[in-house]
C-alpha cells in the first residue's frame, strides 16, 4: 500500500528534489500530492504529468491547508522568507503543522536551517520558532538543517564566476559548509523508509566543508578558466544585498557551522554530494563561459 505525501513547495528545488527522490522507488512506494501557490504553471504540468496530484494552497490560509492534509499520511514542509519576509515564513510553517496536526498527521518532515537556534539572523529565528511549534505538536517529525546551497554560486556568483572573480563577505580561510540542496530529498526520503531511525532527530546536513579560496580554485577546475576570491568591503556589500545577506556572511566568517558540520550526515550514512562532484555534475556551469 502505498504512503500518501503532502509535498509544500513542489515545483521550487527543495520540493522538487523529494518528489524526485520518492518517485524514484529506491524509498518505498509513494502517492505524492504537490503543494503550489500555481496550480497551472509549466512546472506543476510537468510534474502532473509524472503522476504528481497537483494542489492549489497558500500556506498561511489555514482552511485550504487543513483540507490539502486531509487523508495523508505524512507532510514535507518547506518555507521561505525571501518573498514576505521571516514573520510570514513562521506563520507558513506554523500554519501547515498545526493543519496537519488537526488532520490527524503522525508524520511531519520540516526543511529548515543549520543552527537555526544558535544564528541571531531573523531568517534562521523564524525557522527555529516553526521547529518549535513542529516538536510542541507532538508528531513523528524529522526536522533537516540545510547549510549554504552549492545550487547558491551560479545562481547568485554567475556574472562574477564568468568575469574570474567570486565575491563574498568572508575572510579567504574560513570554510563555509555546504550542500547540494538534491541531498534534501534523499534525506528526506531515507527519513520516511526508516522511521525508527530518524523520527524524533533534528538533522545538521552539509555535504562539504570549503573556505572561499577552496571554492574558486574548484570553480576554477570545473570552468577552465581562473576565479579568484574577492572579499568586498562590507559595506559595498551591504548596499547591494541587504542588511540580512550581509549579516548572514557575517555570521559564516565569525562563528558559522562549527569544525565538522558533516558529522550527522556521516552518523545517519546519507553520504551526501561534495562539492567537486557536484560542480562537475552541474549543468548550470555550462554557460559560464569567461567573458572577453
Amino acid at each position: 500500500m502505498s504512503t500518501k505525501i503532502l509535498v509544500a513547495g513542489a515545483t521550487g528545488t527543495q520540493g522538487g528534489s523529494v518528489i524526485d527522490h520518492l518517485l524514484s522507488g529506491d524509498f518505498g512506494d509513494y502517492d505524492v500530492y504537490g503543494l503550489t501557490r500555481t496550480a497551472n504553471s509549466d512546472a506543476a504540468r510537468t510534474l502532473e504529468s509524472r503522476g504528481v496530484t497537483v494542489l492549489q494552497g497558500d500556506l498561511t490560509d489555514e482552511e485550504r491547508m487543513r483540507e490539502c492534509c486531509e487523508g495523508m499520511d505524512a507532510v514535507y514542509c518547506v518555507t521561505t522568507f525571501f518573498e514576505a519576509g521571516p514573520d510570514v515564513e513562521t506563520e507558513q510553517g506554523i500554519t501547515l503543522a498545526e493543519a496537519a496536526n488537526d488532520a490527524g498527521i503522525e508524520r511531519y518532515i520540516y526543511s529548515s536551517v543549520g543552527s537555526a537556534d544558535e544564528a541571531p539572523l531573523a531568517h534562521f529565528t523564524s525557522k527555529a520558532r516553526v521547529e518549535e511549534r513542529i516538536t510542541e505538536l507532538g508528531f513523528e517529525y524529522t526536522i533537516v538543517r540545510p547549510v549554504f546551497f552549492m545550487q547558491n554560486l551560479p545562481h547568485f556568483h554567475g556574472e562574477q564566476l564568468a568575469e574570474g572573480t567570486l565575491s563574498m563577505p568572508m575572510s579567504p580561510d574560513k570554510p563555509l559548509a555546504l550542500l547540494d540542496a538534491r541531498d534534501i530529498g534523499k534525506t528526506v526520503g531515507m527519513a520516511l523508509a526508516d522511521p525508527e531511525r530518524f523520527a524524533g532527530k533534528t538533522i545538521e546536513l552539509a555535504g562539504d566543508n570549503r573556505t572561499p579560496v577552496e571554492i574558486a580554485a574548484a570553480l576554477s577546475e570545473v570552468l577552465g578558466h581562473e576565479v579568484t576570491h574577492v572579499r568586498p568591503a562590507v559595506e559595498d556589500y551591504r548596499a547591494m544585498a541587504g542588511d540580512e545577506m550581509t549579516e548572514m556572511y557575517g555570521w559564516f566568517d565569525t562563528v558559522g557551522y562549527g569544525s565538522n558540520p558533516m558529522a550527522d550526515a556521516e552518523a545517519y550514512g546519507i553520504e551526501p554530494t561534495d562539492l567537486a562532484s557536484f560542480l562537475s555534475n552541474s549543468d548550470a556551469f555550462q554557460s559560464l563561459s569567461p567573458t572577453a
